[in-house]
């Protein structure tokens, strides 16, 4: 018998008894699989393509504690099971509006005349921000390159008609909508697309109106108080806004959004797992996850090890609990480079989860601008701002050397501005340097 104790704690965390009755299964025996679910009177949902991973459904809804160990019981380690749990977007953590360094946001917004930037149009302000300086990123653009090849994003996917990223968006997966593009806007409401619509852009120096606690995008008063505004999705934006921070670091890299977290923030294991998988046979060798689950899964780590054995860089934001010394995954894993926040003191946010559990290096997470759907810019607060800091370096950091791992990833942050708080890993993120120790 296999040891049980922190997959049934999962089960417990996740959902009590039954409650959720999806399930996650690794399946490597030599008998058809079709045959041990029948056996097990499970039904197969998904599979990863080219992985023995497989989504499956128990339409008994049984006791999942009860399930997982009556199957773990009967087999050996060519089978693991485990339920399939709901992961929220760090952003879901914050109970109030985030207002710390907002004047620093309306100083950048304030500067809205758009320049070119390494071919795409973007307002001065967003170049000229706190963070973009403070990680030391505008000057190593010229000095050690733009940036290489696809970055993954598993996210709420990306408005990819945003003039932010023309020519480098890369076609999307989308793990929640069959046959889409892992668009943002896919399923908005008419009302809500027109509030958004890219025709009604104001200049950036319209004061910031909050889509969730954690994203003020720029809209006119106007707009703002339309009572449609209310329904604009609490996750809009995340993506796009996640991408956008790694183009900050790494102009010249390409996003492939995978779509594996709807609008209200909730995401799917499965398709968090899967979506790791696909972007590799994709192509991508780095995928950031500006995402957290405090329920520890056997399926998770393991798919995080295969790919960072693999060649694929993956970058994690800690969450936004203000926990430290909690294991928050996938950052607390060995092979993922869990990423906290800083304000523009490089101190810790006062919401960031912190810890060497968790955290290899820290990066700004306050107030940072960034692309938000509808050609429109939006503040952001949390660690799922910072982690695509560091995924943009990774990006860099492969134009120099193609064969770079995780490792060398975790080694070049060695060179990252030292803190005094112990909590926040090898420090400040230090794009320049880590490049020039390469």
């Amino acid at each position: 018998m296999k040891n049980l104790a922190t997959i049934l704690l999962g089960a417990a965390l996740v959902a009590g008894a039954s409650a959720n009755e999806r399930y996650i299964l690794r399946y490597t025996e030599s008998e058809p699989l079709g045959t041990f679910l029948a056996r097990y009177n499970l039904r197969l949902r998904a599979t990863v393509a080219n992985q023995p991973i497989h989504a499956v459904v128990d339409p008994l809804n049984r006791d999942a504690a009860s399930l997982i160990q009556q199957i773990s019981d009967d087999t050996d380690d060519d089978v693991s099971i485990e339920q399939d749990q709901v992961v929220r977007l760090p952003i879901l953590s914050f109970r109030a509006n985030q207002t710390s360094a907002l004047s620093l946001l309306n100083q950048a917004a304030a500067q809205s005349t758009n320049v070119n930037f390494f071919g795409v149009n973007a307002p001065l302000g967003a170049l000229r921000q706190y963070a973009v300086p403070q990680v030391r990123a505008d000057i190593s653009w010229l000095q050690h390159g733009l940036g290489t090849g696809l970055v993954a994003v598993i996210d709420t996917g990306i408005d990819p008609a945003h003039p932010f990223f023309a020519g480098k968006v890369a076609r999307g997966i989308d793990l929640i909508t069959n046959g889409g593009s892992a668009s943002e806007l896919t399923g908005l409401s008419p009302e809500v697309l027109a509030l958004i619509n890219p025709t009604t852009t104001p200049l950036l120096r319209t004061r910031p109106s909050y889509v969730s606690k954690a994203t003020a995008a720029f809209f006119p008063a106007s707009t703002a108080a339309d009572p449609n505004f209310s329904q604009i999705p609490i996750g809009l934006g995340h993506g796009t806004m996640v991408a956008g921070a790694i183009r900050l670091v790494a102009p010249a890299a390409r996003i492939l959004p995978v779509r594996a977290f709807g609008q209200n923030g909730t995401g799917r294991l499965f398709d968090i797992i899967r979506g790791m998988h696909l972007s590799e046979q994709r192509g991508a060798r780095v995928i950031n996850m500006s995402l957290n689950t405090y329920t520890y899964s056997r399926e998770l780590e393991r798919s995080s090890d295969e790919l960072s054995d693999r060649g694929v860089i993956l970058v994690a934001s800690t969450g936004n609990d203000a926990y430290t010394q909690i294991p928050s995954y996938p950052a607390a894993f060995q092979k993922v480079t869990g990423v906290a926040s800083l304000n523009p003191n490089a101190v810790r946010s006062t919401f960031s989860n912190a810890g060497e559990l968790v955290t290899w290096v820290s990066a700004p997470g306050e107030a940072l601008l960034l692309p938000f759907p509808g050609n429109r810019w939006a503040g952001g607060w949390g660690t799922s701002f910072s982690a695509p800091l560091v995924s943009g370096l990774a990006s860099k950091m492969l134009l120099v050397k193609p064969s770079a791992t995780y490792s060398d990833l975790q080694s070049a942050l060695g060179k990252s501005q030292p803190l005094r708080d112990p909590n926040l890993g090898l420090g400040r993120l230090d794009v320049f340097s880590s490049m020039a120790g390469l």
